[in-house]
Formats: C-alpha cells, structure tokens, sequence
C-alpha cells in the first residue's frame, strides 16, 4: 500500500483558494508553491495535516541547513496558528507543548556538548574495515574448498552491510557533516557498496523518517507483495496471496533476496535513468563491475542473498511489529512509541552500525551514529518524565517478536 500522495487539503482562512500550509514555531507557513521546489521532494505534504506540528521535523531533517531554512520561511506567508487547540484539544495540546519544551532543551545540550560533530578518524577506520572484510572475501573466492568459496560469499555480504551502515550515515549528512562531500560519498558508497541508488534510497528512507509506523505515510509499510508487517495495509486483493499466507517461510529463503533484487536490478537504476544522475550510474557499474565480473556470478548471487538477509532483518528488529499510528502524533511520541531499541552492548553496535539505537537516532537523524550510545540514558530519562515507553529488547527477542509478528499476520489472514 503506497503512501498517501495527497494528504488533505485545508482551507486558508479569507481565501477561496485551496492552500497547503505547515504547522512551524507556532505559525502556519504557506507552502503551497513551495511544494514542488523542497529539495526533500513531497515528504513537505505530510506536515500540511491540519495541527500537525513540522517544527522538529525541519529542525531535525535540517539540522545542518538551519539558516537557509529560515531564510526560505521568511519568504513564505505565514498567520497564528490560534486554531491550534481547536484542531488537537486543550490536553493534547498541553502535553505537546510539555514535550516540545523538554526536547528543544535536550537538543540545544546535545548540540552545545558537539554531539553532532562527526569524527574523521572514526570514518577511517570504518572505510579500511569494510575494505579489509570485502578483500579477505574476494581472495576465498580463490580457494579450491566450497565451503572456504561460501564463507568468501559471506564476507563479501558481510563487507557490503558494512558499506550499508555507513552511506546511511551519508545520506543523512553525518558522516563528514558537509553536506555537498555527503551527497557524493553518499552516492559512491551506496552505488559501488550496496549497488542502489542513493537519491532513490533517501527519497524513501526520509519518508520512513517522517512518520515512522504511520499508515500511509511510512513507506517502509509499502511491502507488498513480498511481506505484510502489519494486515491493516493489506488489501482484499492481496488477503488470499499464497506468499503472505506463508511469509513466515518465505522470508529468508526467497522475500528478502526478490526484495533486494528488485530494488537492484529494477527500481534504482529505473530512478538513475530517468533523473539521468551520472555519478550514481557510474557507481552502479562499478558495483557489477567488481562483484559480478570480478567475483563471478554465484559469488554475487550468493552473497547478495546473504545481504539481504542481514539488512532486512536488522531493519526489521526496529519498528516492524510496533504499533501503526493513525492520527497526528509528535516528533518524540513517533519515535518513543513506534521504534524500538535492540541490544544496547558493544557487539551489536558493531553488528547494527549503531542503527540498534532507532529511538535516538530517529529523535536526532543527524547525528553521527557512534555518538547515539552516549545519549540513551538521556532520552531514557526524557521518556521517563514525560510516562512514555521506551523500548529496548534484546537481540533474541527482538528476532522472536519480528518472526512472531509475520507468523501473526499470516494466520490473522487466513482467518479473515
């Protein structure tokens, strides 16, 4: 089920004309015509929700641009957004604002202490690691034992997830902190890495961002027809589907493998063609030049598989089997009540590239990654304050509960 493409429309007080406006420090900005021009593509839409409050989402998504956006909504008409309590109700309002409050102070602390500062050194090591793991790989490949031959596959898909944690931390402009270096890192490593667009990749990742687990607006919900995470975004069409009805046998041996190999061989270079981004192109060829040419195409087959496998689980131990949201949350709530923590200890830092830390990591996108494990108890304690969960499950069961929920939904659906 795709995203909501055209959220509604609300009336501009002393107007006849349909306008869009964003809810922004306590005033509504006219973004009507500014829609089509928002580097972001239409993600903007998602904040024209009548009492859907964008401040920590531009704040958050910009954090590294915070001056040009205030000159871009200078520019913009705006009026009081004194309709606010009407549109959210006086108790839901006031525990918005408490909350508002609170995580404006944290932010502003983080921000002060150079928790956003990446770190070069860090980086080095993180490129010479993935090098190190892909070139032991390739020289396996050499050996006259399969089973020596399988464990080079291995590496080489262990190698490309670590690619993968790292244009991650590209695209959401924290690995060097300068913007304009990140986009063409961010393209080079997702490209020759993980052998994806990285403009296609940001394009859905930030829209995943946005409103994690909210129904019609997280498109990391949009899995049909391969997986069902949750049977509300299932239509009457797809309730008899043979695959959903078995997902929970289907998911490592073939989902995740016809998952990436859509994206690889379909939807990302179909993106690159049609936006004609060369950089990216060429990083694409490079990617099939060293895995398919190089290694062969068993050991690219193999160990694209073996990727799959560790990227979609990984992703899926985060918010999957969490509940769907359906109704104008805030910034906080969508990432305390929506995503989940996994196994807060140094081996699976290293295994999740820090991406076990969700809750952090979707409270302040850009951050560098290895400084989320420093502010947990700080947001622990955020929650805390304000009664909210905060979700951390061990690696075993996190794995138990996003098996368990395929099983679920399988079952809800042969029931329905």
């Amino acid at each position: 089920m795709a995203p909501n493409a055209n959220p509604p429309q609300i009336q501009f007080p002393g107007g006849d004309s349909l306008v869009k406006e964003i809810l922004y420090e306590g005033h509504y900005y006219d973004v009507t015509k500014f829609i089509k021009k928002h580097p972001g593509g239409s993600i903007i839409e998602y904040y024209v929700e009548h009492g859907q409050d964008a401040t920590h989402a531009v704040q958050q998504f910009h954090q590294r641009f915070s001056d040009k956006v205030r000159v871009i909504l200078q520019s913009f008409t705006k009026r009081p957004a004194t309709d606010i309590q009407v549109v959210l109700g006086a108790e839901k309002l006031k525990r918005h604002r408490a909350l508002t409050e609170d995580f404006k102070t944290l932010y502003l602390e983080l921000e002060k202490e150079g928790m956003f500062k990446p770190s070069y050194v860090h980086n080095i090591y993180r490129i010479l690691e993935f090098m190190a793991i892909g070139y032991l790989g390739y020289l396996l490949l050499f050996s006259e034992s399969y089973p020596i031959k399988f464990l080079g596959c291995l590496l080489l898909a262990l190698a490309q997830g670590r690619t993968g944690w790292m244009m991650h931390e590209a695209g959401h402009f924290s690995l060097t902190g300068i913007p304009r270096v990140d986009r063409v890192l961010h393209a080079i490593i997702c490209g020759v890495g993980a052998g994806m667009s990285s403009s296609c990749w940001a394009k859905g990742h930030n829209r995943h961002h946005a409103m994690p687990q909210r129904l019609h607006r997280d498109i990391d919900l949009d899995t049909l027809p391969l997986i069902a995470y949750n049977v509300a975004i299932v239509g009457e069409r797809e309730k008899g589907s043979f695959l959903l009805r078995n997902q929970i046998y289907f998911y490592l041996t073939i989902d995740t493998l016809l998952g990436a190999l859509g994206w690889q061989l379909y939807l990302h270079p179909k993106h690159v063609i049609k936006h004609r981004h060369y950089l990216q192109a060429i990083s694409l060829l490079g990617h099939y030049y060293l895995l398919l040419y190089h290694c062969g195409f068993f050991p690219w087959l193999i160990s694209t598989w073996a990727l799959s496998i560790i990227m979609f689980v990984n992703f899926g131990l985060s918010h999957t089997f969490l509940p769907l949201s359906e109704e104008i949350t805030h910034w906080v709530e969508y990432s305390l009540l929506h995503t989940a923590d996994v196994e807060q200890r140094p081996w699976c830092d290293w295994w999740m590239g820090y991406l076990n830390y969700q809750i952090e990591h979707h409270l302040f996108p850009t951050m560098p990654h290895f400084r989320q494990p420093q502010i947990k108890d700080r947001v622990r304690a955020l929650a805390a304050k304000h009664g909210l969960q905060y979700y951390v499950f061990s690696y075993k069961e996190a794995l138990k509960r996003l098996f368990q929920n395929l099983r679920d939904v399988s079952q809800q659906l042969k029931e329905s």
